[in-house]
C-alpha cells in the first residue's frame, strides 16, 4: 500500500503536470515556464526543477503521460477485433484520428516552439517510440500469440513509424493509411493454423526482421534522446 508521501508526491507531480500541458497547449513550447508551472500547482520554481530536471524534461513527462492515455484508446481499437490485420487496420485508423484531434499534438506542431516541440515526435522522439512500442508489442503478444514474436515486433515497429510520420506530415485520410498499411504487413501477420489457404507457409513467409534489425535498436533499455 501506497504511503501518504507517497501519494502526495503522486499528487503533487500530476498537478504539475495538468498545469504544463495547459501552458503547452495554450502558447506552444515557447510559452512553457517553469515558474508559471510552479505558481498555477502552488509550489516554487526550484520544486518543479527538482521534480523534472529542466524544461525538456517538463514537456518529455508531460507527453509520456498523454502517450499512455493515448494507448488505452488505441489498444481498444486492437482488442476489438479478432483478426491481427483487422486489429492493425483499425489501430492505425484510430491513432491518426485521435493524433489530429489532440490538443498536446496540435501545439507541438503548430504554436510558438513548435520548431522544439515537435523533436517530440521526430528527432528526440525516442522516447514516445519506446513507450508505444512497449504498449502495443506487449499486446500484440498477448491477444494474437500465433503470429511469431519477431514479426509482431518488427510489424508494430514499422507501423508505429509510419503513423508517427502521418502525424508531423499528414498525408491521405486515417482510413486510407490504415488500409495501406494492413494490406503491406499482412503477410506477415498471418500465422499458424488460422492462416487462410493459400496464405505464406512457415517456409515460405517473408520476413520483416532483417531490415528492421539495421535501424536503430528501439527498446534498449537507458538509450537517451539523438
Amino acid at each position: 500500500m501506497d504511503s501518504f508521501a507517497d501519494r502526495t508526491k503522486r499528487r503533487l507531480r500530476d498537478e504539475l503536470l495538468d498545469a504544463a500541458y495547459d501552458a503547452v497547449v495554450t502558447g506552444g513550447y515557447d510559452g512553457l515556464r517553469m515558474a508559471d508551472v510552479g505558481r498555477r500547482t502552488g509550489v516554487s520554481r526550484q520544486t518543479v526543477y527538482n521534480e523534472f530536471g529542466d524544461k525538456w524534461g517538463v514537456l518529455e513527462a508531460v507527453a509520456a503521460r498523454e502517450t499512455e492515455r493515448f494507448l488505452l484508446d488505441v489498444n481498444a481499437a486492437l482488442a476489438e477485433q479478432s483478426d491481427p490485420i483487422d486489429g492493425l487496420r483499425a489501430a492505425v485508423e484510430r491513432a491518426l484520428t485521435l493524433a489530429g484531434e489532440n490538443p498536446l499534438i496540435r501545439a507541438a506542431l503548430s504554436q510558438p516552439g513548435s520548431d522544439q516541440a515537435s523533436q517530440l515526435l521526430t528527432t528526440r522522439g525516442q522516447q514516445v517510440l519506446e513507450l508505444a512500442h512497449l504498449r502495443l508489442d506487449a499486446h500484440v503478444r498477448e491477444h494474437w500469440p500465433e503470429v511469431p514474436s519477431e514479426d509482431a515486433t518488427s510489424c508494430v515497429d514499422v507501423a508505429l513509424r509510419v503513423v508517427m510520420s502521418h502525424i508531423v506530415t499528414p498525408g491521405p485520410p486515417p482510413a486510407a493509411v490504415a488500409a495501406q498499411l494492413a494490406r503491406v504487413l499482412s503477410p506477415f501477420l498471418l500465422a499458424g493454423p488460422s492462416a487462410p489457404a493459400g496464405s505464406w507457409g512457415p517456409d515460405s513467409r517473408p520476413s520483416l526482421v532483417a531490415p528492421v534489425a539495421s535501424l536503430p535498436p528501439l527498446l534498449s533499455p537507458g538509450r537517451g534522446a539523438p
